[in-house]
């Protein structure tokens, strides 16, 4: 007996439940009838004569059988779409959607000019931005690209170094008028400690000193997962925090805060792009991320 052809909306529509974990969701996604999505995926499963999804009460999960189908077919079709692309590259410009996201403050302070210039360059490009400290899983939100600051530690993804952000502890003059002297890492015992609690649980401040590392516990006063919140407590005179360059740099620079203990090495915040597997590889997608790559060179060395 022949076998059926694939068909590319029955994989379309298997590739969108695997992602989003849901058939309702795929739905949602793909503006089409739940029942229609499961017909479609139950065809692709009769063509390829095996089980790709398995629905639980906990929702839809991918088989063995269909983890790796998914792993290798999403690739081809990522290729196919650069195929496709480059056809068409000498005669039309870049156009397509890319979904982005990235945290709040970086996206207000520094993304947002640079993906205004991004649109201006490529018009024919749909950028759909969601700025969110949420860590949102780009494949089932069917997310293109991601910035994120911090350490990564999900392996199914392309990481991409954007830049680097020293740290520095910081404190507004009056504060720092008022309080005792800071001039070893010990003396912040008697101080008001603002922590940032985004990326890291444990209340502990790391430093390198004489080539040496040290680790600090500290009793912060305010912990918040808003570097925004923060920033403005330690202008106000609150307290003393430690934060990427990035976060403080405006305020250093106005004179509003001040470094204190910068003898001392605060280490580095990684800040990176983020591609589900396969994203990259397309045109529109690579284009964006070479074009932040460019802009964001060297940004705060």
């Amino acid at each position: 007996m022949e076998q059926s052809k694939l068909d590319f909306d029955d994989l379309n529509a298997f590739f969108v439940v695997a992602e989003t974990g849901s058939f309702a969701r795929a739905a949602e996604r793909l503006e089409l009838s739940k029942s229609l999505i499961s017909r479609r995926v139950a065809r692709l499963e009769a063509t390829l004569s095996t089980h790709l999804l398995q629905r639980t009460a906990r929702g839809t999960h991918l088989t063995e059988a269909g983890a790796l189908y998914y792993e290798q077919a999403r690739e081809a079709m990522s290729q196919l779409e650069f195929a496709g692309e480059n056809l068409i590259e000498s005669t039309a410009d870049l156009s397509g959607p890319i979904r982005f996201t990235g945290p709040v403050f970086f996206g207000r302070e520094y993304l947002e000019p640079v993906l205004a210039e991004f649109v201006k360059h490529y018009p024919n490009i749909e950028l759909d931005v969601d700025f969110s400290d949420e860590k949102l899983d780009l494949h089932s939100e069917g997310l293109d690209i991601a910035v994120r600051v911090g350490k990564l530690t999900d392996s199914s993804l392309t990481v991409r170094r954007l830049c680097q952000s020293g740290r520095v502890v910081v404190a507004s003059p009056a504060y720092l008028a008022q309080m005792p002297p800071i001039h070893t890492p010990q003396d912040l015992d008697k101080h008001v400690i603002l922590h940032y609690n985004g990326t890291h649980t444990q209340d502990l401040w790391l430093y390198r000193h004489n080539g040496r590392s040290h680790s600090l516990k500290v009793r912060p006063h305010l912990r918040s997962n808003s570097a925004s919140m923060l920033m403005s407590a330690v202008k106000a005179g609150v307290g003393v925090m430690v934060m990427p360059v990035y976060v403080t740099g405006a305020a250093i620079q106005s004179g509003e805060v001040e470094v204190v203990l910068g003898d001392y090495d605060w280490g580095l915040t990684e800040i990176s792009l983020i591609l589900p597997h396969g994203k990259n590889t397309t045109r529109r997608v690579r284009s964006l991320v070479d074009f932040l790559l460019l802009k964001f060179h060297n940004k705060f060395s």
